[in-house]
């Protein structure tokens, strides 16, 4: 397996880190856009300037239904497979070029770029204003100031900033989703887990105005699987943290009771998964930034998983986005663009099972969109992909598929999957399907005995 060593990088010591001066706001909206990314195209015309992103619905789109393609005309431009690999090494990472060496049959349909992500002008607002105010604590990366609504550091200036940014990344205020996880061996096979999620965002619910008010909270979400049976009836309520630990909590069906969760959280094996990925995993990275030295790297242009409108359509069952190996290719499409780099390496005296890993952050949306996962010896173990999708009815840009692959094990994971279920709701909020209440001890119990 290829190998590639950073340095690993301390963060500073003191009470805070602080992010930017004020002044530097002023690069917001004009030769950077209003998240912070750089407004022009690279040199080489092939990633444009950003004019905008999709703030509006297309023609043809109706509320609830699945997203029309304003790019299914885009002729596909060329593949990358192993007979041209090599031409291309500069633009993959680590973790895609380990599968173009497993796979022979791997390979990557690269169409043009469209910097599509988009998010609400009050988002824009409030992250400007968060220039120079939100605030690191030193030794823990947790939170410790800034001002709810809109993206903490558009101006890193260190590692675990851009880390933040992806943990706050916008998805709408409440979310309802039902989704489908497939654990794929080695022939392909696999059996459905399939789960409902809501969640309610405390950092973008315009009733925290400060963030005193948000009283620790950054979100609250309960999962429930309802497939296979060895996991149906398993709930986990969760209060997700800006500093401290998270609160979290599961109903067991077979106990009949609800008890702590506090393995939910760090290298801790996900439910399910049989010990492909960890719960930090998850969403690419979620939880605190504690146990890592967080080191920006700088900008890097990158083949990434983009505007996959067609592997998100309902049309496709996860049937047929299942493939041996890694997911279905005729349905992947892949764009150049730029990314942030961070590297993270666990910190002296601290453990955690995946010791190195590379962040690679869509400097438009700020998700974490793919990650290259190191063992103890340097080799490349793991790969992480997201397939990025823009909700312009909301509008923002969320996963429509995660795939996890262990490179040594020779498996993957595909998450995230909405196409065998309801669309996703971005505005459960307005709907009623997520509600404060909801988020409680005794609603967990109460949904779990009835």
């Amino acid at each position: 397996m290829s190998k590639l060593i950073f340095a690993a990088a301390a963060l500073v010591v003191g009470s805070a880190i602080g992010s930017a001066s004020a002044d530097d706001a002023s690069d917001l909206g004009g030769k950077l856009t209003p998240v912070g990314a750089e407004r022009a195209g690279n040199a080489a015309g092939t990633i444009p300037a950003w004019d905008g992103g999709l703030s509006t619905p297309p023609a043809g789109y109706k509320q609830g239904g699945d997203y029309v393609d304003p790019y299914a005309s885009d002729p596909k431009l060329f593949s990358i497979d192993k007979s041209n690999v090599e031409r291309y090494k500069d633009n993959l990472s680590a973790g895609q070029l380990a599968l173009f060496a497993r796979y022979p049959d791997y390979r990557m349909d690269i169409y043009p770029t469209h910097r599509s992500c988009a998010l609400p002008q009050s988002n824009y607002d409030k992250t400007r204003q968060n220039v120079g105010v939100a605030k690191l604590d030193a030794a823990t990366s947790d939170l410790v100031d800034a001002i709810p609504g809109g993206l903490p550091f558009p101006l890193p200036k260190n590692g675990a900033e851009p880390m933040w940014n992806h943990r706050l990344a916008f998805e709408g205020v409440g979310r309802n989703v039902a989704g489908t996880s497939a654990v794929v061996d080695s022939g392909g096979n696999f059996v459905p887990q399939k789960w409902e999620e809501v969640r309610l965002s405390s950092y973008y619910n315009p009733a925290n105005p400060t963030f005193a008010a948000l009283q620790n909270v950054q979100l609250k979400y309960f999962t429930i699987y309802t497939e296979p049976a060895r996991l149906a009836g398993e709930e986990y309520l969760v209060h997700e943290t800006l500093n401290g630990e998270r609160s979290a909590w599961i109903y067991s069906p077979g106990l009949r009771r609800v008890r702590r969760a506090p393995t939910l959280a760090y290298d801790n094996p996900s439910s399910g998964y049989e010990g492909l990925a960890t719960n930090d995993q998850l969403y690419m990275f979620n939880g605190r930034l504690d146990r890592y030295n967080w080191k920006l790297i700088g900008k890097k242009e990158l083949y990434i998983a983009y505007n996959n409108y067609a592997f998100a359509n309902s049309k496709h069952r996860v049937k047929e986005l299942v493939a041996e190996n890694f997911p279905n290719r005729d349905l992947m499409r892949y764009e150049l663009h730029r990314v942030w780099v961070v590297d993270a390496t666990v910190k002296e005296g601290t453990r955690h099972m995946l010791p190195h890993r590379v962040f690679y952050i869509d400097e438009d949306s700020w998700r974490v969109v793919a990650t290259d996962i190191y063992d103890s010896h340097g080799d490349i173990w793991r790969y992480q992909e997201e397939t990025t999708v823009p909700v312009y009815d909301v509008p923002t840009c969320f996963s429509f598929g995660e795939t996890f692959y262990d490179l040594q094990a020779g498996r993957y994971i595909l998450d995230l999957l909405y196409n065998d279920d309801h669309r996703p709701d971005f505005h459960a909020e307005t709907t009623g399907a997520a509600t404060d209440d909801m988020f409680t001890i005794g609603y967990l119990r109460k949904r779990g005995t009835r």
